[in-house]
């Protein structure tokens, strides 16, 4: 690919970044505005969004460091929901065109998020390019961590209630991304409502209710990923 070629692909994952970037600014503040109100400065909310860049993981990790929680646990808890990354990683790097070296692979997969690679996945054509990743990707962080600050800076200006509510922001977004999936596959649907369901067992089952939180999203995850593929598996390529 030349640079033209290069570049064409990198502005077009830019734009494909657009209704992600437009989703996450209430969770993108809400994050500055919790931090602010736990007690943190505005460098330890940005150093935060910069090294850790995973919305629900500094979320939790915000909960448990206002309540003064061990940092062992927060570090597991941290890593728990943040092992998912480990399996999209795997998957999106078996459709990546031109890969490149592993340091680079390295540093692309640092920036993956949950909306990232719903965006990447749905793309048609099979093979996604590295720099459409990129293009993806990097508008994302830059944005996550401009609001980080701006939630903080803003925080006094805001009334309480409103304070308040942006704590489900990161829920919000995270529905706009797969209602229009899920009206429009099947497979999505299912293994939505699947990942609902075990949630919402682990949730509410008295027998689940001192299980990791972390654990948990996993167990779900994976749970739902292989109920899809048993229900759609893919289709076998045909040997001429």
């Amino acid at each position: 690919m030349d640079d033209g070629g290069r570049a064409a692909e990198f502005l077009r994952g830019a734009r494909k970044s657009l209704p992600v970037i437009t989703g996450m600014i209430p969770s993108g503040a809400a994050f500055g505005i919790l931090a602010e109100t736990a007690g943190f400065s505005v460098w330890e909310s940005l150093l935060m969004s910069l090294i850790v860049f995973a919305g629900a993981s500094q979320f939790a990790a915000l909960n448990l460091l206002a309540a003064g929680a061990p940092a062992a646990d927060i570090v597991l808890a941290t890593a728990l929901l943040n092992a998912r990354h480990i399996m999209m990683g795997s998957s999106l790097s078996r459709r990546m065109k031109g890969g490149g070296n592993p340091l680079c692979k390295a540093a692309l997969f640092f920036f993956l998020t949950d909306e990232s690679f719903s965006v990447a996945s749905l793309q048609g054509g099979g093979a996604v390019s590295v720099p459409f990743l990129w293009g993806l990707q990097l508008p994302i962080y830059i944005t996550w961590n401009v609001l980080t600050v701006c939630g903080w800076l803003g925080t006094s200006a805001l009334p309480p209630a409103l304070r308040a509510s942006m704590g489900i922001a990161i829920y919000a977004l995270f529905i706009a991304l797969i209602i229009p999936s899920a009206r429009r596959n099947r497979a999505a649907l299912a293994v939505t409502l699947a990942a609902m369901a075990l949630s919402t067992l682990f949730k509410f089952a008295p027998v689940f209710s001192e299980l990791n939180k972390g654990v948990a999203i996993m167990i779900s995850a994976c749970g739902a990923a292989l109920f899809g593929a048993l229900l759609f598996p893919p289709e076998k390529e045909e040997t001429a």
